[in-house]
């Protein structure tokens, strides 16, 4: 099922980080594209835990997602002239998504 896209900072997190899972498989078995068992998780996740700094949360934040009624930008254009800020987002020109 596709995901909604996030916003720009948190897609290149997320790019970096499945690329660096698929390294780290590679490092385990080179002869898999995708993880096909538990050992194979873990090769992915250690991957990740050798290159990226990681802390636990004591509670999940947000993933933020570009606004869709205002495109990211954070206000409406009403004319060439007149802006309004975007009432979905408060003018952030990001949402909020689940994971």
């Amino acid at each position: 099922m596709p995901k909604p896209s996030l916003i720009p900072e948190q897609s290149i997190l997320e790019s970096q980080i499945i690329d660096t899972m698929i390294a780290g498989l590679h490092n385990w078995r080179s002869d898999l594209s995708y993880p096909q068992s538990h050992s194979d998780m873990q090769a992915c996740v250690r991957g990740v835990m050798s290159m990226f700094e990681i802390k636990r949360r004591l509670l999940p934040s947000k993933l933020l997602s570009p606004c869709h009624y205002c495109e990211g930008t954070g206000y409406f254009i009403q004319d060439s002239s007149h802006r309004k800020t975007c009432t979905e987002c408060g003018g952030t020109g990001k949402v909020e998504i689940n994971p």
